[in-house]
């Protein structure tokens, strides 16, 4: 009777506790520093390119894009510079026109920077692809971004990329 009780109190707790905790999922902690919550980190830019190249390989709408450049923006894909976000939008109905599969595997980044000045982000990145007409693309190419924050944002302001292999 005694473990019964025990294990009726025990699973009390567990409910109170849970259903406490449910209450809590969309509550920030009062005693974490608000200085360092607004903060945005080498984490959250390594997590925007990141993202950067799985819109890509997902062939996400242009819309995604268009968020995440910055006006002026200053582009330069091989033989593309790119200018404007309506330079952009040609460029990548191009990708979307040719393009029928891609993937992007980032093989090293560097960041450097902070949100005042900006971030530089340095990386070579593996692209394959396979065009609408069968023909299969495999290269390296590296790359130079700067990155800037705009209110809550990340935002792509400078793309230079050259193929490496």
């Amino acid at each position: 009777m005694l473990k019964q009780l025990t294990t009726l109190i025990f699973s009390f707790l567990i409910a109170v506790s849970a259903a406490h905790a449910s209450n809590d999922l969309n509550t920030l902690s009062t005693t974490y520093d608000a200085k360092a919550r607004y903060e945005m980190s080498e984490n959250d830019v390594k997590s925007f390119v990141y993202q950067w190249f799985a819109a890509f390989d997902h062939q996400r709408e242009s819309g995604y894009f268009v968020n995440r450049i910055a006006q002026p923006v200053n582009m330069q894909y091989p033989g593309t510079p790119i200018n404007s976000v309506e330079a952009f939008l040609a460029w990548y109905q191009g990708v979307k026109d040719n393009i029928i599969w891609n993937s992007h595997d980032i093989v090293s980044m560097d960041v450097q920077g902070d949100q005042t000045s900006g971030w530089t982000v340095s990386y070579d990145v593996r692209w394959q692809a396979t065009s609408k007409t069968k023909e299969k693309f495999d290269m390296m190419v590296h790359q130079e971004l700067e990155v800037i924050r705009v209110g809550d944002a990340l935002k792509l302001a400078k793309l230079e990329a050259a193929v490496i292999e």
